[in-house]
């Protein structure tokens, strides 16, 4: 049976990800002869992380999705390729990598000497099978004066809530770049609808989270969406736990004194490896200690300043958590968003206020926090700052008895100030924030004081809406005099963001499907806005 070891030893690690040691009780590496009675490269092919001088490919062999024990302790050799062409006549890079049995025999293959800002093409190959093709981009040359970036993102993908179709249209946008802002997974089954089903166990060890992974990598459309455009992910809470916060459990306030900490730690670890292993994510993502590095930074020539956020692994607890209770902590509802023990609606009273503006509670860590500031400071007319969960204030009580989402920047007041001045002091241009968590759209202006409706726009969020999962509930009294800088909200739809970045001006369309429960659904553009560089605010188009 496959190992549930929360995470492979340094060796094993090496070996996984590109080192030349194989490991030491395993046979040597093969390459398979004979054909496989399934399509080994059945969980499709990625790219990821681009450079200017290439970009990560991935892919997991899995002829048996849901038993990858059947490949054993063999590593494989798998040959790949990038060509300057489709049909693979003119070959610009090739190579053969190790697929082991410590990483779910996942392949990562960070191409390196390719040319600025092009396209390629890609392939794995073993033995006799061969993968779909997929397309990569590299990044311009640093200071390329860009004309134009196509991007778009996605969150919360639900497999049992809906089906992915949202994901082709996303590949027929033919982006140059797709980002996925978290919650790729769900690790719980919960909501009221089921148009499909994944095992019902909560993740909780490696190899459930790897079935999990295998589930969803299944999809046609999600697999579209891989091989169309190089992605650059970044984590939410679903893909550990739902709330999630650093290293404590949501549970941990139902727990009480039988509060499992080790065991939480352990599977967190899963969680990461398992993430790594599917995603087109560079060696330097994993850290010691079973830790991963997701914040990083991507220039896109003069034109675009992308900067990703990590707001999962180093937080500090959320704030004014609410006693246990039996409504919060029994039965299905400690998996749903606002699950016990992590975020909630909060009243921000006297004793939960001071909890709230206490400097020393972080969203980032310090050291995230300190690597932002410097990663800020670009030439570029755009900023675009990519990450989990709302970034602007929103008040959903009332202006006399404020009540705050705590999971999100709104419960860490101080820290969101923090990241608004680093900015502002750096000089960031036309910043953007490109956010998921909340099954919900919602376009909002930043302003420059983050809890003052009244102080200057500085930027703007763009709150993206789910793939699948269930909407939360419409929230549309919250806008008006209550909440003056929140210019749009729909909590009815499911779909993604597309964005197009010029010189002069970025436009983004809010894309919805108009059946997630039909395979065969049609799209729409359910809203578009525009800004213009150098006039912070969104502008709606008609």
């Amino acid at each position: 049976m496959t190992s549930t070891r929360p995470w492979p030893t340094r060796r094993q690690l090496l070996a996984g990800v590109g080192g030349v040691a194989t490991l030491a009780l395993a046979p040597g590496p093969v390459r398979a002869q004979v054909d496989f009675r399934a399509d080994p490269f059945g969980l499709g092919v990625a790219s990821g992380d681009p450079a200017p001088d290439g970009f990560v490919l991935w892919t997991r062999l899995a002829p048996y999705p849901l038993e990858p024990e059947r490949l054993g302790p063999t590593t494989y050799l798998v040959d790949w390729d990038v060509a300057r062409d489709e049909a693979f006549t003119n070959i610009a890079a090739t190579g053969t990598a190790r697929a082991v049995p410590a990483l779910a025999h996942a392949v990562h293959v960070e191409v390196a000497g390719l040319e600025a800002n092009r396209w390629y093409f890609y392939r794995f190959r073993l033995g006799k099978s061969v993968s779909r093709t997929g397309r990569a981009r590299t990044l311009p040359a640093p200071d390329t004066a860009l004309d134009k970036l196509r991007l778009s993102y996605a969150s919360c993908a639900h497999f049992e809530h809906g089906f992915f179709t949202a994901y082709k249209f996303m590949a027929e946008d033919q982006p140059d770049l797709i980002l996925h802002l978290g919650d790729y997974i769900y690790e719980g089954s919960w909501g009221t609808r089921r148009v499909r089903l994944f095992e019902p166990e909560e993740t909780v060890t490696l190899a459930q989270y790897r079935r999990r992974y295998a589930t969803y990598r299944t999809d046609p459309d999600l697999q579209r969406a891989h091989a169309a455009a190089p992605w650059v992910v970044v984590f939410d809470d679903h893909e550990v736990q739902n709330d999630f916060a650093g290293d404590i459990s949501q549970d941990a306030v139902c727990a009480g004194a039988a509060y499992n900490q080790a065991a939480f730690h352990a599977r967190r670890m899963a969680a990461y490896q398992a993430y790594y292993e599917h995603m087109p994510l560079r060696k330097s993502t994993l850290l010691a200690g079973g830790n991963v590095r997701l914040n990083r930074g991507f220039a896109y020539g003069d034109l675009v300043n992308l900067v990703m956020l990590d707001e999962r692994s180093f937080r500090s607890p959320q704030a004014c958590a609410a006693p246990a209770t039996p409504e919060r902590c029994d039965g299905p509802k400690r998996l749903t968003p606002g699950g016990a023990g992590g975020g909630q609606v909060a009243d921000v009273d006297a004793s939960c206020k001071a909890e709230l503006d206490d400097p020393k509670r972080t969203i980032l860590g310090a050291d995230q926090e300190s690597w932002a500031a410097g990663q800020l400071k670009s030439k570029a007319i755009w900023t675009a700052i990519g990450q989990g969960v709302p970034f602007a204030h929103l008040n959903q009580g009332t202006k006399d008895a404020p009540r705050i989402w705590t999971d999100g920047w709104s419960g860490y007041p101080p820290a969101r100030q923090r990241l608004v001045n680093a900015v502002r002091k750096s000089g960031a241009r036309n910043p953007v924030f490109l956010t998921g968590d909340v099954h919900a759209y919602w376009v909002i202006d930043v302003t420059a004081d983050a809890q003052n409706a009244n102080s200057p726009v500085i930027g703007t969020e763009f709150v993206g809406t789910s793939i699948s999962a269930e909407n939360s509930p419409d929230r549309s009294h919250l806008m008006g005099d209550l909440n003056p800088r929140a210019l749009f909200h729909n909590a009815k739809t499911h779909g993604y963001v597309l964005m197009d970045f010029a010189r002069d001006k970025l436009e983004t369309r809010l894309v919805v499907v108009n059946d997630v429960t039909d395979p065969r659904t049609t799209r729409a553009d359910l809203a578009r806005f525009a800004i213009e560089a150098g006039r912070p605010g969104a502008k709606p188009v008609v």
